[in-house]
């Protein structure tokens, strides 16, 4: 580079999850005292992966550890700080054998657990905010509403799916998890976690509590808005 040349803009970030990366990245190695603060606002705006924060920061996997817990963050927790999670279960007393997650990959990365069974459900069935004569409705409503419900279910296949993945937790459990004392963890996603995914994932609990088997699920994203 010349002495008349000026290096390339920095790119803007298009995310606050970007924004918080950059930070991390710029102002780690210079202010190494405020460095904590700018790992946990990365993580509260979406990087969950402690091998990328320790890469923006330039610091060990251990040293981000700290940070977060100098912080107050668990990193086991993968879930947002102030989030509202929705979490349904049958009444009375249950053996834990399923946990299902819904959420909206336009949100979140995937929640960093264990997983056995993830549906994907991103582009597959109709998204009712897509539909023009039932969107404004539908945008104030979310898929533990019985009306939104019924509409995702009603698409062409929908119970296929419900059918396919309450079939494969069960096998799943009678071969995994009940012989190894471990909970069935399955994550069910589509783009906003608002709709599509929580109905699916309400069904598909349905259909094994009714078989007997002691279910949860987790809606991490229904509470936000839709995406336009």
């Amino acid at each position: 580079m010349t002495e008349n040349e000026k290096p390339p803009p920095a790119e803007t970030p298009s995310t606050p999850r970007e924004a918080a990366l950059q930070a991390l990245s710029q102002w780690a190695g210079q202010q190494t005292q405020i460095r904590p603060r700018l790992t946990a606002a990365a993580w509260r705006a979406g990087t969950r992966t402690i091998a990328s924060l320790a890469r923006a920061a330039g610091v060990s996997r251990d040293t981000v550890y700290a940070d977060l817990a100098s912080e107050g963050i668990d990193y086991r927790d993968r879930t947002a700080i102030g989030e509202e999670i929705v979490t349904t279960r049958p009444e009375g007393g249950y053996l834990l054998q399923v946990v299902i997650k819904s959420y909206g990959v336009l949100h979140r990365e995937p929640p960093g657990d264990e997983v056995a069974l993830a549906v994907n459900l991103t582009s597959a069935l109709r998204n009712p905010p897509d539909d023009p004569e039932v969107r404004e409705r539908m945008i104030q409503l979310n898929g533990l509403d019985a009306e939104v419900r019924a509409y995702v279910l009603d698409t062409p296949g929908a119970l296929e799916i419900v059918g396919r993945t309450a079939d494969q937790l069960r096998t799943l459990v009678e071969h995994w998890g009940n012989p190894t004392h471990r909970i069935v963890r399955c994550h069910v996603y589509c783009k906003g976690g608002r709709h599509r995914s929580v109905a699916v994932a309400e069904e598909v609990a349905t259909w094994l509590r009714a078989a007997g088997y002691g279910v949860e699920v987790d809606h991490l994203d229904v509470t936000k808005p839709v995406v336009v």
